[in-house]
């Protein structure tokens, strides 16, 4: 299928009429519309799908309201008219539809879905064809459930993450969705029909049981047991109907979180900064208590200071007259015992007299020592007092209060001047948010974890409902064979019936796990080729897919990557979308919005010199900042076939314009 033109009336950003043509070479099969964020990417990208299938789709896939469609400027101008018209070409036919809405004659301001009429029409060849079949024929070209992997949003690659983890609720609707995709659901269609038949077969046994004395009991327990299949059936049916009114809530609540994002951030910074606010109060009251306590006892620092030189003083003098004491105690002791030997001239030794000679050089010495005593003068009492005093100003310590004092003031300082910054930035927060109500958005946010919680209990109501269904039908099955092989029950029409349509249901049940396998097993092998050229990382052996076709990356030693980064899971993403478009039933063009956001330079250049080879025709979606005019072009400039760009006219105005 090839896109041929898009034509554009009153949609979204797009204010009057617009028209798009595709490129339709073979080769220059590659589309650029160049667009800044919040000009309408997306809204072109919805603009096909609304064309395609009569619905636009937001965040969480959820249909846009028609309201939201028209184009603000033109429904303020009093024109509530929105069309599509899209030409394309398949099998040699070429395809031309036309959808419409306007507001109903009696409505004066639409405000829901209901109070627009809604009308379509499709051209084959030329020829009209007739309503009822229309969706049909659009269906048999591009069905709704491929939509998803040609016209996507490159944003919302990385859902494709949650294939990772078995048995994730993201994970198996993007699951549901690959194998619509790859055709699998007609098999499981075949098999629900036949699991249809056979109840309806086994009702019919037990019916003619009944009329068996020997299969009676049989019968009542077959009765019984398709009473409680019913009661499960509903109780899995409302649970199920729960679950989307539930998840539907949730998905509200996170579209409105969304949107004020910016507001809970400044909210949760608000938060933060309360938080550290207090803990500043706190320490200033306790850097304050300390103060206090070292102002008691801060007048011995004081002193101290004063008194230490004065001590210092004190100290020498009485140091000074102690060595003076000290010199007289000696010299003292010295005259007594030269002077024992003036007044007894005997030698101790020998016991013989002293000559005179020799006693006079003694009489001389002593005579020395007591005019030296005589000048050592010094006054015990000044001692005595000097060492009072010592001991009374040596009481007056300091245990460094003043320099505890210095680094408690500037510990304060430095607080009050981050307190300062705190309380300044607390008011420009506030000033942020003074119009939105932020306890509605913690509101809101508390109570999506409440629905988050009652999801998970859904959930496990709903597996186990599930359980008690699948045992319940086992056990039906187990007594239809043995009625079947009883002797009142062989031959019977409707014991042949269920014995036919049990081996049917396993058939079918066999093929589609072998349908499964293999459809896996190829989107593996393009997945992981395209991965090969993609990558930049040459080490990488290639991809493994998992049964939800979640894709994990293999190094070269055969081992699987734990961790990858935001980029390495858009070119996985890349990868599996490559690998189903090759796998799917049915191929057609790839429309990418924002395909390349997370990308490095290198991955970028190979992405671009890759993409062209992924479909017969390729429209990208991308801002400047995506894919640089200089210097990106040149990776695939020789297969761009058309380009376009989208200029701003007003916030609610866009119109897109053909580059050279």
């Amino acid at each position: 299928m090839k896109l041929k033109e898009l034509t554009i009336n009153n949609f979204m950003p797009y204010k009057g009429e617009q028209t798009v043509g595709f490129p339709q070479h073979d080769t220059q099969n590659v589309m650029l519309l160049f667009g800044d964020n919040m000009r309408g990417k997306t809204s072109f990208l919805n603009a096909m799908r609304w064309g395609f299938y009569g619905n636009a789709v937001g965040r969480h896939l959820r249909v846009i309201p028609r309201v939201n469609l028209v184009n603000i400027e033109a429904a303020t101008d009093g024109d509530w008219s929105m069309s599509i018209m899209l030409k394309f070409s398949d099998a040699g036919k070429d395809y031309e539809i036309r959808r419409r809405i306007e507001k109903k004659n009696h409505v004066s301001q639409p405000k829901h879905d209901a109070d627009f009429e809604e009308s379509v029409g499709l051209r084959i060849d030329g020829a009209a064809v007739s309503g009822d079949t229309i969706e049909n024929q659009i269906n048999q070209v591009v069905p709704e459930e491929i939509s998803r992997f040609f016209l996507f949003d490159g944003e919302l690659l990385q859902e494709y993450e949650n294939l990772l983890v078995e048995e994730s609720e993201q994970g198996d609707k993007i699951k549901e969705h690959i194998e619509q995709a790859l055709g699998v659901p007609a098999l499981i269609h075949g098999r629900d029909e036949f699991s249809s038949l056979l109840k309806d077969a086994r009702r019919a046994q037990a019916k003619d049981a009944r009329k068996n004395t020997e299969l009676k009991r049989f019968a009542e327990q077959q009765n019984q047991l398709e009473i409680k299949l019913t009661s499960l059936e509903k109780d899995l049916n409302d649970l199920l109907k729960q679950r989307v009114v539930v998840e539907k809530q949730v998905d509200d609540i996170d579209d409105e979180l969304k949107n004020t994002e910016g507001v809970q951030r400044k909210k949760i910074e608000l938060e933060g900064l309360a938080s550290e606010r207090k803990a500043a109060d706190k320490q200033l009251l306790s850097l304050g208590d300390e103060q206090r306590e070292l102002l008691k006892t801060a007048w011995l620092d004081v002193l101290h200071n004063n008194m230490s030189p004065l001590l210092e003083t004190i100290k020498v003098r009485r140091d000074n007259l102690q060595a003076v004491a000290e010199t007289k105690a000696v010299l003292s002791s010295q005259i007594r015992t030269l002077q024992r030997s003036i007044d007894d001239p005997t030698c101790d030794t020998c016991k013989q007299p002293i000559p005179d000679d020799k006693i006079q050089p003694i009489r001389e010495k002593v005579a020395n020592l007591q005019a030296e005593e005589e000048l050592s003068v010094y006054d015990p009492e000044e001692i005595r007092v000097l060492n009072s005093k010592i001991e009374k100003l040596s009481v007056i310590r300091s245990a460094g209060e003043g320099h505890r004092l210095r680094q408690n003031e500037t510990k304060q300082r430095q607080l009050q001047v981050a307190l300062i910054r705190v309380e300044t930035k607390e008011d420009e927060l506030e000033e942020e948010i003074r119009e939105f109500d932020t306890d509605q958005i913690v509101r809101q946010r508390d109570k999506r974890d409440l629905l988050k919680a009652q999801l998970t209990r859904l959930d496990s109501d709903i597996e186990k409902t599930k359980g008690g269904l699948n045992k319940n039908i086992k056990e039906q099955d187990h007594i239809a064979t043995l009625i079947s092989k009883s002797a009142g029950g062989q031959g019977q029409k409707s014991s042949i019936r269920v014995n036919m349509y049990q081996e049917l249901e396993a058939i079918f049940s066999t093929g589609i796990d072998q349908l499964r396998d293999g459809l896996r097993e190829d989107v593996e092998r393009h997945a992981t080729a395209a991965f090969a050229e993609l990558t930049t990382e040459e080490s990488y052996s290639g991809l493994q897919i998992n049964n939800n076709y979640g894709l994990s990356i293999v190094d070269e030693a055969g081992r699987v990557l734990k961790e990858r980064s935001a980029g390495a899971e858009q070119i996985v993403a890349l990868s599996l979308i490559d690998g189903l478009n090759r796998t799917a039933r049915k191929a057609g063009p790839i429309v990418m919005d924002t395909p390349l956001g997370r990308l490095d330079p290198k991955h970028r250049s190979n992405v671009l010199k890759y993409l062209p080879k992924m479909a017969d025709q390729v429209v990208l979606l991308v801002h400047e900042g995506e894919i640089d005019p200089d210097r990106d072009i040149q990776n695939f400039a020789d297969f761009i076939g058309a380009r376009y760009q989208i200029e701003r006219i007003s916030a609610t105005e866009s119109r897109i314009v053909k580059s050279d």
